[in-house]
């Protein structure tokens, strides 16, 4: 079981010892330290959060958009969405940050917090470095009451992605479904079996086989 706190993010496996894998108290406390410090300075705030379809990923997101919310951030909650829409997204919203809730090529077992600027870029050395400092300080104000963030489902940021896909100009729909291409996707059982089809489709592709899709 491992734990890995890099300026990108918190990689590490679910269950087991705070301190050294992916717990919730390590959640809540990675999450409080960056979501402090995207606030800094700002009578509101907002964060972008979407996951991926690991076995732990509502769970991971609960924490994470109830501790933003308990810090007075209000949440965009993509829910299942890729790392690109995430990305994308925070950009759109016009959001301050933005956490994607995936591990990648890892392991069912891990998880991660992969932590975004307003930019919808990840986070600098100097921001990391803070959120690590600050997390391990376990020194956060949280908002009263009257003051938790409001968190809004908003599962629309995939289509508004394959719009602005659509809309490149490099893109030429006419001459994809003039080709008349058959795609194959293994989906690897998360969202990219939402997410791929639907933008093939919208490309002009004619027929998408989808392996792995659940």
């Amino acid at each position: 079981m491992a734990l890995i706190k890099s300026i990108s993010g918190i990689r590490g496996t679910i269950g087991g010892t705070t301190g050294e894998n992916l717990t919730p108290v390590d959640i809540v406390k990675f999450t409080a330290a960056y979501g402090s410090i995207i606030a800094e300075g700002k009578t509101a705030a907002r964060i972008v959060v979407g996951r991926d379809g690991r076995i732990s990923g509502g769970m991971v997101q609960g924490l994470v958009v109830n501790t933003l919310s308990g810090l007075g951030i209000d949440v965009i909650d993509l829910g299942l969405s890729t790392t690109p829409t995430v990305e994308m997204a925070v950009k759109m919203a016009g959001a301050d940050g933005g956490i994607i809730l995936t591990a990648s090529h890892n392991p069912r077992e891990w998880n991660a917090l992969k932590l975004l600027n307003q930019e919808g870029e990840f986070i600098d050395a100097a921001t990391g470095a803070r959120v690590l400092e600050l997390a391990a300080a376990e020194q956060f104000s949280f908002a009263p009451v009257d003051k938790l963030g409001k968190i809004t489902a908003d599962d629309s940021f995939m289509q508004q992605h394959i719009d602005a896909i659509l809309q490149y100009p490099l893109v030429n729909t006419r001459l994809i479904k003039k080709k008349d291409f058959k795609i194959v996707v293994d989906a690897v059982n998360s969202t990219g079996a939402t997410f791929v089809p639907a933008l093939l489709y919208a490309l002009g592709i004619n027929e998408v086989i989808v392996l792995n899709g659940e």
